[in-house]
């Protein structure tokens, strides 16, 4: 997979494009489906597939840093839809395509940088400024610019809860992660960049892999949580907690993850956390010994589940 940023040249439009346009957070089972619709459409019509997708969040340029918690980095959502096979991902710069209307997004954006042949897109996308534009105006453009309007119908699990990002937001939120990750249709996992911490673990037998989440990422409840983690191709058993380490008076927001059975060095890797379910609450403890032992029955419960 190609991806670019921002930079029209760097996409193959020669002989026409398919593109899905959307923002894709967290790449759900609603935006599988719309791949998986692009990759079709796109190899029987010969064409390469392009997702246009922004480097941040509209709501968040709207409205101010931060307004909006994302379910996955830019990063993350490379790797996803990187997996589904698209020939090109395109970071867009939100900034510069806000103030275009409907009309002139698709005719100046779509059309003439992209020269896009077929639109595959969900039944609630909107696009354009104010968010005026809709799949009905996209359609009557594709008459008048020549090019194909593909509509996904909304996704459901258990035909009552819709497959989308707001959805999938508020089930973090609660900390209902069974709900989320049926929607994902995997787990909700974080990525980052392993730190040098304080090293409070090892102290008490239990070295963690530390990370300082993104302040721009939607984050459950603090806790402890059942997760697992891949290194080198192995996956691992492992137990995280995100919090602030009360027992340690600490005041910054930390995710440390206990692999089982592994021991190594992992400082500078980018690694993914899988959460599976929660544990129990973060807690304040009386001392490291009272910790000591609730961390192990933290891994004794990890390890019958």
């Amino acid at each position: 997979m190609n991806t670019v940023w921002n930079d029209y040249e760097q996409v193959n439009t020669q002989n026409g494009t398919a593109v899905a346009i959307g923002n894709f957070d967290g790449l759900h089972l609603g935006h599988q489906k719309l791949f998986g619709m692009l990759s079709s459409v796109a190899k029987e019509h010969s064409l390469p597939s392009v997702a246009y997708t922004f480097s941040t969040h509209p709501i968040n340029v709207l409205k101010g840093e931060n307004t909006l918690k994302l379910i996955a980095n830019n990063a993350q959502k490379e790797k996803l839809i990187k997996s589904c096979k698209v020939d090109t991902l395109f970071f867009e710069d939100f900034s510069r395509v806000k103030d275009l209307s409907a009309t002139e997004f698709v005719r100046d954006i779509l059309v003439e940088k992209l020269n896009m042949k077929i639109a595959v897109v969900g039944y609630h996308n909107h696009y354009g400024k104010n968010s005026e534009g809709d799949v009905k105006l996209l359609r009557e453009l594709g008459q008048k610019y020549g090019f194909e309007v593909y509509m996904i119908k909304p996704y459901y699990i258990d035909d009552t809860v819709l497959a989308s990002s707001s959805n999938i937001r508020k089930y973090l939120e609660e900390g209902n992660l069974d709900m989320a990750n049926k929607l994902l249709g995997r787990p909700y996992s974080i990525s980052n960049v392993i730190v040098k911490d304080k090293m409070l673990g090892q102290t008490i037998g239990f070295p963690t892999a530390n990370m300082i989440p993104d302040e721009h990422l939607l984050l459950p409840p603090y806790g402890v949580y059942a997760s697992s983690i891949n290194i080198d191709g192995k996956d691992y058993i492992s137990i995280t907690n995100i919090g602030v380490n009360p027992t340690f008076h600490e005041d910054k927001v930390r995710i440390e993850t206990h692999i089982i059975g592994f021991s190594g060095d992992l400082y500078g890797e980018t690694l993914d956390i899988e959460l599976l379910y929660k544990i129990r609450d973060d807690v304040a403890f009386k001392n490291t010994e009272e910790l000591k032992n609730q961390l192990e029955e933290d891994k004794k419960a990890r390890l019958e589940n």
